[in-house]
């Protein structure tokens, strides 16, 4: 039954490449790999298959997979392309994806990406805080070889941004990675496409899913065990969740922002770190009887040595806009030079929105390959 559905997908997705043709859209092969393959890479998996026939026929894309990168069911490369549904039916299953029609083994992502011909790499390995690797090396490594390069891990962002944008520019490809904070909400392009001329002055922000889960579950009288675990199904919770409940991750996002928006990197510094693992229950919901919410907060400034930052769990009026975001829910104010405040925020996001961030950097590449092309 898989292979009929497969199949059929395939033959409607010609029939719009078709469509796409006499629409007059270029129709343009777009060569992917992936390095990671975790609750983030199934999930966009899972969305391109849905966007399939849509991607031919409103953006003239035909997909062509020509590396897969896990850590538990193989890694393959293909020179002429991988059955990307067959992949996911494997992965799903538990079993390995090496020995895929077409395709051969390669030992690591090094080997995947020295060996792929790719136009885009999506880079979705698990966080590493304190240095970024091994993603930071992999996405070097794919533009060097001038692959573009797509990633929701902030750990690149965050410890080499102006290093891999550099690059990416030098060798005509692009850097994206809009999925590393607040999922799939336009914070980065919003910054890069509609506030043109203002400056970003300072910003304040819930940024982490888990904890603010975790928070609002103890305000319902839930511990902080159970309302990690229902994270952990949720599949938003980092693989080590020691980085979501000690403020690991919202720090990272928050270094990230602030070499993006604020142009400090390399210079940008966390001045204090905690976490939300101290907290217990009767504070949580003392602070809720008193008209208060915790909150982990992220908070950052830039001055002329860089931008101060720091993360840590604060006691927010609930009528507030910080105090105001429960369950998943984000939310970032940047302040600006000259158009004050905005207030960007997430309803109650997944993975789900982590992997339409990846799609809608793909179509933005995509949509610069195509204008390239007509040059």
């Amino acid at each position: 039954m898989f292979w009929y559905v497969a199949t059929w997908a395939r033959v409607l997705y010609a029939d719009h490449i078709d469509l796409a043709r006499l629409a007059g859209i270029q129709v343009m092969e777009l060569r992917v790999a992936f390095i990671g393959m975790g609750n983030v890479g199934r999930a966009f998996v899972r969305l391109l298959q849905g966007k399939r026939a849509e991607l031919a026929k409103q953006y003239g894309i035909r997909l062509v997979v020509t590396a897969i990168v896990t850590a538990r069911h193989g890694s393959v490369v293909s020179a002429t392309g991988l059955d990307l549904d067959a992949a996911a039916e494997r992965i799903s299953s538990g079993r390995s994806i090496e020995g895929l029609s077409g395709s051969g083994p390669v030992r690591d992502a090094a080997e995947a990406i020295e060996r792929c011909t790719a136009d885009v790499l999506f880079e979705t390995t698990p966080l590493n805080p304190f240095d970024g690797e091994p993603a930071t090396s992999h996405i070097h490594q794919a533009l060097l070889r001038g692959i573009s390069a797509v990633t929701a891990n902030k750990g690149p962002v965050a410890h080499g941004y102006r290093r891999l944008s550099q690059l990416a520019a030098n060798r005509g490809a692009m850097f994206r990675f809009e999925g590393t904070v607040m999922d799939g909400c336009p914070v980065f392009n919003l910054a890069e496409y509609c506030l043109p001329g203002a400056r970003i002055l300072s910003f304040t922000g819930v940024l982490n899913s888990t904890s603010n889960l975790i928070l609002t579950g103890m305000e319902d009288g839930r511990s902080m065990q159970e309302c990690l675990a229902e994270a952990q199904r949720l599949g938003i919770a980092e693989a080590d969740p020691g980085y979501d409940l000690d403020g690991w991750d919202t720090a990272i996002k928050a270094l990230a922002l602030a070499n993006v928006l604020m142009e400090v990197d390399g210079q940008a510094g966390i001045a204090e770190r905690a976490g939300i693992r101290d907290l217990t229950l009767e504070e949580v919901r003392t602070a809720m009887t008193q008209g208060h919410a915790i909150k982990l907060v992220a908070r950052a400034e830039v001055s002329p040595a860089g931008a101060n930052i720091s993360v840590g769990p604060e006691r927010v009026p609930r009528s507030s806009v910080l105090g105001g975001v429960r369950g998943t829910s984000n939310v970032l104010v940047l302040k600006t030079d000259v158009m004050g405040e905005i207030a960007i925020v997430e309803n109650d996001p997944g993975i789900d929105q982590t992997a339409y961030a990846l799609l809608s950097d793909m179509i933005t590449i995509h949509d610069a390959l195509v204008r390239r092309a007509k040059l």
